[in-house]
């Protein structure tokens, strides 16, 4: 009798903390809350999962901390510390169920990994979320574009302007009206005159032939554009029937991996990320399609004074001095290796920071180098992926 009396008190006590600590959710009900919009959390239904690398994220809808500290709320009012249910530092993420709108106020009816649910300030936190349809759209357009241009008897290329610049000597700023920089890449002309800049390894189909000239079209640029001859190039050859795209969505600092099987675009990854930021050191990822040319086992990179600084393991190279790698090291950090990981991991999926390149997990990173190499030739740093793979930045 006595145990059971421990017992209930017990579960009474856990029922109570339960209670206590998750949201007011029938406050959602109240008369004064706007609710702006709902979230599921779920994938497109026409949207294939084939998931071969499984390490993703459990959420597709998500909002991250942009102050240095959060509070998760009972209820939507900041008028109370007893009114707290849960603290978290910048950059921690919290799936999003609903957004709300209360006396004036936004928030968010959200969800931590530990399942306590509660109300977020919307000014202290940025949202995120997986767009498939958008990148599926974007593949579906880029095969329209390769397989009509052939079909019509035109020729297909990439441009190739890069010039390793691994002290980062006399970086260019200089920008066309779509906002892409000169650096590592090619200045084109439309008809009326403009300057406008094609990203190195964009894929381009070449309209006319003017000798040491030729007149081109990017899927990413509106205008036709004239560039030299001597800056293109048929590697890796652009044909139909392409089966591979790492899709990079840069608003939304995550990316989804595409393998076409029996004729149907299938999702086999999708990560978090973080792409380039204008920098002393770098530029912000380009927008386009682009060839993959090589990857590496190791990239090695250097700092402001040329000096080396650390590696990433497992490069993808797709445009200029940009690749897909694993998280990045620097020598004094090898020492406690795993630390420096989890640590610049948790920020993955957030905001933008990087050089130019996109940055991965070193898992994801290894995954994607075995699905490009197949027989690879472990003598050789630099391989060539097996078969035609591109990567769609938008």
């Amino acid at each position: 009798m006595k145990k059971n009396k421990i017992f209930l008190l017990v579960f009474i006590f856990i029922s109570i903390f339960s209670l206590n600590a998750n949201a007011d959710e029938d406050f959602l009900k109240n008369k004064d809350v706007e609710i702006i919009a709902s979230y599921d959390n779920k994938i497109p239904s026409d949207v294939t999962i084939n998931l071969k690398y499984t390490q993703h994220p459990n959420v597709y809808d998500y909002v991250f901390i942009t102050a240095r500290s959060a509070n998760l709320r009972k209820t939507p009012e900041t008028n109370s510390e007893s009114n707290i249910i849960g603290k978290y530092t910048y950059d921690s993420k919290l799936k999003i169920l609903k957004k709300i709108k209360y006396q004036g106020n936004f928030w968010y009816y959200a969800q931590d990994e530990k399942g306590t649910k509660g109300y977020i300030a919307a000014s202290v936190v940025a949202k995120r979320n997986f767009r498939f349809q958008m990148a599926l759209d974007k593949i579906h357009s880029f095969e329209n574009f390769i397989n009509t241009s052939l079909n019509d008897g035109y020729r297909m290329a990439s441009t190739n302007t890069y010039a390793p610049n691994p002290n980062h000597e006399n970086l260019s700023w200089e920008r066309d009206k779509y906002g892409t920089s000169i650096d590592q890449n090619l200045i084109g002309t439309s008809d009326n005159g403009e300057k406008i800049i094609i990203p190195d390894r964009s894929v381009i189909r070449i309209t006319k032939d003017m000798g040491d000239t030729v007149k081109v079209k990017a899927l990413s640029i509106p205008e036709e554009l004239t560039i030299p001859k001597s800056k293109i190039t048929s590697y890796p050859n652009i044909k139909k029937g392409f089966r591979k795209v790492i899709a990079i969505d840069l608003q939304n600092q995550n990316f989804m991996v595409f393998e076409k099987v029996n004729n149907e675009w299938q999702v086999i990854s999708y990560v978090y990320s973080k792409t380039g930021i204008d920098s002393q050191l770098g530029f912000e990822t380009p927008k386009g399609f682009f060839t993959i040319p090589t990857v590496k086992y190791v990239m090695a990179y250097n700092d402001e004074n040329g000096q080396k600084q650390g590696s990433a393991r497992f490069a993808i190279r797709f445009s200029g001095g940009g690749y897909i790698h694993g998280t990045p090291i620097n020598e004094q950090e090898e020492v406690n290796r795993e630390f420096f990981m989890r640590q610049k991991e948790f920020t993955l999926g957030t905001t933008t920071g990087t050089r130019k390149c996109v940055r991965t997990t070193e898992g994801n990173a290894k995954f994607l180098f075995d699905w490009l190499v197949k027989n690879p030739n472990k003598s050789s740093n630099e391989q060539h992926p097996t078969e035609d793979a591109y990567v769609i930045v938008f």
